[in-house]
Formats: C-alpha cells, structure tokens, sequence
C-alpha cells in the first residue's frame, strides 16, 4: 500500500473516532491519537528486549509518523460555555 494511501486510511480512522462504519459510535478525537501513538510504539519497539540503538529506519518512521499523528493536535479546540449578557439584561449561554 503506497505510504499517502496509508494516511489518507490513519487521518480518517482519527477523525472518525476509530469507528470506521460512520455510526457515531467512536472514542473522542484524543483517545484515538494516543492509541495510535501507543500502536506505533508497539509497532517499533514491541520487539526490542533490550537497550539497543534503534534502526535508521525504525527511527524515521517514528518521526515521519509522529510528526503526522501530532499536527492534528495543533487543530484540536476546547469549546467551554460561557454566558452572553445583552443590553436588555437577558442572558444566554454560548
């Protein structure tokens, strides 16, 4: 599978919460980015049973694919209610 077909497949499962049936039945956007920061280091260093220096390779990877996995959190906003007070004295939450 060509490597942008991959991510074009990643970036879609974290957005849609890992639930790729589109049934709104996913985990939240962040929960989705740290099990595939976790999938990753399973991925890379699952087999490592000592202290060893890491492949060029696996090292490239780590960060092509970190890289990709956290600029998605530079777009990630908390959205906190606040209240509105208008001129007439009535208030609403936003």
């Amino acid at each position: 599978m060509p490597e942008m077909e991959m991510m074009k497949e990643r970036f879609a499962k974290l957005l849609l919460g890992e639930d790729m049936s589109g049934s709104g039945k996913g985990v939240s956007t962040t929960l989705a980015i740290s099990n595939a920061i976790t999938n990753l280091c399973a991925t890379l260093f699952g087999q490592l049973w000592r202290l060893e220096p890491v492949p060029p390779e696996k090292k490239a990877m780590w960060r092509r694919e970190m890289e990709w996995l956290l600029c998605v959190g530079d777009h990630i906003v908390e959205l906190i209610p606040t209240w509105q007070t208008f001129p007439n004295g009535s208030k609403l939450e936003v």
